[in-house]
């Protein structure tokens, strides 16, 4: 009787365990503790590089300081695929090597859509947001180049280091992968698409602590 009482109380102990990681792995919305925001590409950064505007057909690879400015929708982001989670305001670019950049100012503000976030139950791992509406223009080597960001061409960020830890992401890591739409002299209409690199920094603004993201 005694034994099947203990079997009895490790299966009621699993089956909470379990509940308690679905209900995690199904909460419905990221809280962050501040609404605005900086994601910063600067070399002299610990561990950080200069943000990349590359079209290797076009001969394009151009690496740039940039600071981004942004605010979040609201404290509380649904998790669901293609909204915005927030707005990008202001930017800058400098201390280009390899070409020239500049930010197409006209263009803001740009929106970050939410796409997927990685899980180590109960913390999160990773998020990937979506950069829509970005606009740069690039010139080297006498090739000169646009970007654009698009809903179905979106620059991806994935947002992670320390999210698992602390709940307070440290990076932000241009994914390669996002392939974006080339416009501008033949070479960059015959290369078609280039991508974005570089690893960031994620912080509050104006820049006094960090960002702290849960899922509830």
């Amino acid at each position: 009787m005694l034994h099947r009482s203990r079997l009895i109380l490790t299966a009621l102990a699993a089956s909470a365990l379990l509940a308690l990681a679905v209900g995690d792995a199904a909460a419905g919305r990221f809280s962050a503790n501040e609404r605005n925001f900086e994601l910063i590409w600067d070399n002299a950064l610990p561990g950080k590089t200069k943000f990349e505007l590359i079209g290797n057909s076009a001969g394009v690879n151009i690496q740039c300081k940039l600071t981004l400015l942004g605010r979040f929708s609201s404290n509380t982001i649904l998790k669901v695929t293609g909204i915005n989670q927030s707005t990008i305001n202001h930017g800058e670019l400098n201390e280009c090597e390899g070409g020239t950049a500049t930010i197409r100012a006209e263009t803001f503000p740009w929106n970050l859509r939410y796409r997927s976030f990685t899980t180590s139950l109960p913390n999160i791992k990773s998020i990937s947001t979506g950069l829509i509406g970005a606009r740069f223009r690039s010139e080297s080597g006498g090739t000169t180049c646009e970007t654009q960001t698009e809903a179905n061409h979106p620059g991806i960020g994935i947002i992670e280091g320390g999210l698992e830890t602390t709940g307070e992401p440290e990076n932000i890591i241009a994914d390669r992968n996002g392939r974006i739409p080339l416009r501008g002299s033949f070479f960059c209409g015959f290369a078609g698409e280039g991508e974005f690199g570089g690893t960031g920094l994620v912080r509050n603004l104006p820049r006094t602590a960090k960002i702290r993201v849960t899922l509830i």
